[in-house]
C-alpha cells in the first residue's frame, strides 16, 4: 500500500512539473541585448515600447585597497590592451576577470603588485590579449579574502572592445 502511494505522488509531481514546463515554454519574454530587444518564446505579443537599455555594471574605479588607473571606465580599447593600477593586498597577489556583454567569463587570471613592503601599495600591470570579441565587456580586478575566500576590494569598469 505504501509503495502505491509513493508511486502516485511521483506521478502527480511529474504531471505538475510537465505542466509548469509547458507554461514556461509558451511564456513571452523580451530581453534587452546590446541596446536591442530580442524576443524569446511566443511570437504573438508586440515588442515593448519602452527604450531598451542594457543593465550597466556598477562602476568602481577604486576600492580601499585596489585602484585601477587605466583604462578608464567606458574607454574603447583594442586587443591587446594594458591594465595598470596599484594594490595593497595579501601577499601582493590580486585577481582579474573579463566578462562579455552577457556576463559570461571570457578571461581570468592573477597578477602580483610590486609593493616594497607588507601593507604598502605597489603597482601592477596586466596585458590583456587573446580575445576576439568586438563588444562591450566588463573588467573586474579584486582580491580573495584570506578569511573566507569571498571577493573583496572589487574594482569594476565597463569597456568596449573595438
Amino acid at each position: 500500500m505504501g509503495k502505491r502511494i509513493a508511486i502516485g505522488l511521483v506521478v502527480i509531481l511529474l504531471i505538475i512539473f510537465s505542466v509548469l514546463i509547458l507554461f514556461r515554454a509558451n511564456e513571452d519574454t523580451w530581453i534587452c541585448d546590446n541596446g536591442q530587444w530580442v524576443k524569446h518564446g511566443n511570437p504573438k505579443s508586440p515588442m515593448p515600447t519602452k527604450k531598451c537599455v542594457d543593465k550597466a555594471p556598477t562602476v568602481t574605479q577604486k576600492s580601499e585597497n585596489i585602484s585601477l588607473d587605466s583604462p578608464k571606465a567606458n574607454a574603447k580599447v583594442s586587443i591587446p590592451f594594458v591594465v595598470k593600477g596599484s594594490a595593497r593586498v595579501f601577499e601582493n597577489q590580486l585577481n582579474y576577470r573579463i566578462l562579455d556583454s552577457k556576463g559570461n567569463k571570457v578571461l581570468e587570471g592573477s597578477v602580483y603588485a610590486d609593493a616594497k613592503d607588507a601593507g604598502q601599495f605597489g603597482p601592477y600591470e596586466i596585458t590583456v590579449s587573446g580575445l576576439t570579441l568586438k563588444e562591450k565587456i566588463t573588467l573586474e580586478v579584486f582580491d580573495y579574502s584570506a578569511k573566507d575566500g569571498s571577493e573583496i576590494d572589487k574594482v569594476v569598469i565597463p569597456l568596449t572592445l573595438q
